[in-house]
């Protein structure tokens, strides 16, 4: 591709603002017609009337971010499908030996070539729905020597795929089956320092939940990641509310994620942060759970980030169409906030500054073969990617 490269856009969608927006700014967008974006050497030098292109599209968006995934990982947990459809809980699942711990026992028989390689095909289809950038986590290896493996394949993945990826240490992701948890977290608390300093994440997370890790279990962990330089992500308050979103705020985590069973003193508590909320509505629909607050957590002023939660078990799922289909129907977001909440805070979730069309800004950017953006949760299960440009390289 020359180093100058022209769209021909129909329509442009883009935040008006630079991430994270939050409450009502989130409706905020600019819309462009008849327009150029003129892109020099991956970057966006300019949006101008139409004078002349290379290519032409029908509506132009900045590429989507997914905020919350588990890749790598492998093999399937379709049982559990089955066993929850019949009435087991997923707390159930996880405590008879199913759930995290099943697929911790296929990663840790998985090679690491295996784990990039199946990650790979992942991270593919993802691309191909118009995603630019993804959170990858560990957490399915739950002893040193695999979590370490999960995260290298995450690095390794890098160099084969054209995505913006950034790299979570979870070690804390399931209670030790063998052993003390006060000793696996001290396990899992030194790694944290060769984590940051081999370049292996960028951020920690740790499920916060009943009959995973309680706030005052995991406390101390989350300031000692802070103070060798990782950003702090926090599964909250998913099955029940054991305080933390509250932990999440206290120790200025970037994103607490999931937040089903949150209260309204939380959701204030939130809005008087620089916290943002990570939404992963597919969860609550294959879970059959209740869905995220979002109406309430937005009109309050929190920031909102969309995800997948991409797992072998409880979100089984790469598409962001649908993720937008639940976010409009069930969380009740508008069409403007789903748009701000997948590009520009997902990209801030992530670690990226992309997500917005305008000079300055990464060429990151989906062209769709609709100019109606809501037909895009409308009619989720058609893909109306038609081109997508990472860094201004056709890579769909």
């Amino acid at each position: 591709m020359n180093s100058k490269f022209v769209i021909h856009a129909e329509r442009i969608l883009t935040p008006s603002s630079p991430g994270p927006v939050r409450g009502k700014d989130m409706m905020k967008i600019s819309e462009f017609f008849d327009s150029d974006i003129v892109i020099e050497d991956g970057v966006i030098s300019d949006i101008r009337k139409h004078k002349s292109a290379d290519v032409k599209a029908n509506l132009v968006t900045p590429g989507l971010f997914d905020a919350h995934t588990h890749i790598p990982f492998v093999g399937s947990r379709s049982k559990e499908f089955y066993m929850r459809s019949r009435g087991k809980t997923y707390m159930e699942i996880l405590q008879a030996g199913g759930g995290i711990h099943y697929t911790s026992s296929l990663v840790k028989n998985a090679s690491l070539e295996e784990l990039v390689e199946v990650s790979k095909d992942f991270v593919r289809k993802f691309t191909e729905h118009g995603i630019v950038g993804i959170e990858c986590k560990s957490g399915y290896g739950l002893d040193k020597e695999n979590e370490i493996k999960q995260l290298k394949a995450i690095k390794l993945l890098r160099d084969v795929v054209p995505n913006k990826l950034s790299a979570t240490f979870l070690g804390l992701h399931a209670r030790p089956k063998n052993s003390p948890v006060d000793k696996y977290i001290d396990e899992m608390k030194e790694l944290l320092k060769c984590v940051k300093d081999e370049s292996l994440a960028e951020s920690v997370d740790a499920f916060c939940d009943k009959g995973v890790f309680l706030p005052e279990e995991i406390e101390d962990f989350l300031l000692y990641a802070e103070s060798v330089g990782l950003k702090v992500r926090l599964h909250a308050d998913e099955i029940e509310n054991v305080g933390a979103t509250k932990l999440g705020v206290k120790v200025g985590a970037i994103s607490v994620d999931h937040v089903l069973k949150i209260t309204q003193d939380d959701i204030q508590t939130l809005a008087n942060s620089d916290t943002l909320a990570t939404l992963m509505p597919s969860t609550s629909f294959y879970l059959s759970e209740s869905y995220a607050p979002a109406r309430d957590l937005i009109d309050s002023g929190v920031g909102i980030a969309l995800g997948s939660d991409f797992n072998p078990g409880s979100s089984p799922l790469y598409m962001p169409s649908f993720v937008m289909h639940l976010a409009i129907r069930f969380l009740k977001m508008e069409p403007e906030e789903v748009l701000n909440a997948y590009t520009v805070n997902s990209a801030y979730v992530v670690g990226y500054k992309s997500g917005v069309v305008a000079p300055s800004y990464p060429a990151d950017l989906v062209f769709w073969k609709t100019s109606e953006f809501l037909d895009i949760p409308y009619m989720w299960q058609e893909n109306f990617v038609e081109h997508v440009l990472i860094d201004g390289r056709m890579v769909v």
